[in-house]
């Protein structure tokens, strides 16, 4: 099972649903997973991240921020455990513009380089980056 499908387990979506590009709408969202590569604790994803981008999706009716979490490594030989990355779940109104909305708002907002865009679309599955190398 791949890790997209995996998280939508976690939520209870189903994990094998396909989503087609031009039946994304608000009673149908694209499901969209925002893996950050970063060590932040819910307020500080929530403060950095996930309400300016709430914002910016209500202004332009393209989305809403439904959730977040933390994946947390495992126990290191003091028994600690570390974030090893945080992720957001959004749920897009429109594909295209809503996906081009939140690369630009994560790359104004320095998401840490690593940071990717996960989501399933027309069948195939997708782990885009934010920041894409320039030719």
């Amino acid at each position: 099972m791949g890790f997209l499908k995996e998280i939508k387990g976690w939520l209870g979506l189903d994990p094998d649903s396909s989503t087609r590009v031009d039946q994304v709408s608000k009673n149908n969202p694209l499901f969209v997973y925002i893996k950050i590569l970063a060590d932040l604790g819910p307020v500080e994803r929530g403060e950095r991240f996930e309400d300016p981008l709430q914002e910016a999706l209500e202004k332009e009716n393209l989305g809403a921020i439904t959730g977040g979490g933390s994946q947390l490594s495992a126990d290191n030989e003091d028994g600690q455990r570390s974030i090893e990355f945080c992720g957001i779940d959004v749920d897009l109104y429109d594909a295209v513009k809503g996906l081009a909305l939140l690369r630009r708002e994560l790359v104004r907002l320095q998401a840490p380089h690593g940071t990717e865009l996960l989501y399933e679309l027309d069948g195939n599955e997708w782990e885009e980056p934010v920041y894409r190398l320039e030719s």
